[in-house]
């Protein structure tokens, strides 16, 4: 079996998720009131990232949990319809480009998994059935169906990503050298280095320079 591995955050939407899902909060009239508590959560950690004193992955992970938590006292529909709103929105904007990539490894049988620290509901939103697997950052509910802060927020992120691709491909056989792997950043380098055919998709410096160096494809 071949697969194609992709990131989402710079890969497939160019933008910046987690600016995406501020704004929708902070101008959804229904949601909006929970824009208060997000910011009063989230400001250490912002200010401390402004003066250095936090650092990026360590900001990275406030930002999105700051952002879960804000939303306590929701119920998992409430949280459903806010990512459909929001799914829909980012649905106009995805990267042309690897979205046809996507197609043409659909196509070829290719099994397809995107694999992603963004919240797994709003990847589920947006992909009815474009994937095989979704792999994310999912969104802890209490037994009423509540959205729960007592249970620690767990980011998909770095080498995590790779223990849930291996644990979900566990059972089956997968042609590594004949897969593919897609990513905008060097934290998904592990990643990358899976397959025998990665492609980095307007990549920061670090990881165009190691694509440079490799030999890589780069596709804008």
């Amino acid at each position: 079996m071949k697969v194609a591995l992709f990131d989402f955050d710079g890969t497939i939407y160019p933008y910046e998720t987690f600016e995406t899902l501020r704004l929708h909060m902070r101008d959804n009239p229904k949601y909006k009131k929970y824009y208060k508590h997000f910011v009063r959560r989230f400001a250490p950690a912002y200010f401390g990232h402004k003066l250095k004193l936090v650092p990026e992955l360590q900001y990275q992970y406030k930002a999105l949990e700051s952002y879960i938590h804000a939303f306590k006292g929701a119920t998992k529909e409430e949280m459903d319809e806010f990512f459909n709103i929001v799914g829909k929105s980012m649905r106009k904007e995805l990267n042309k480009n690897v979205m046809e990539r996507l197609q043409w490894l659909r196509d070829n049988d290719y099994y397809t998994i995107l694999v992603s620290g963004a919240f797994h509901p709003m990847l589920e939103a947006i992909f009815k059935d474009e994937f095989c697997h979704i792999i994310g950052s999912e969104v802890n509910y209490n037994e009423k169906g509540i959205v729960s802060t007592k249970q620690p927020f767990v980011r998909v992120f770095g080498t995590r990503k790779i223990e849930l691709i291996f644990d979900h491909l566990k059972k089956k056989e997968v042609e590594w050298e004949e897969s593919h792997a897609y990513s905008d950043s060097a934290t998904d380098l592990s990643m990358l280095k899976l397959v025998g055919h990665p492609v980095v998709v307007k990549p920061d410096l670090t990881l165009e320079i190691i694509a440079d160096k490799n030999g890589w494809e780069i596709l804008k």
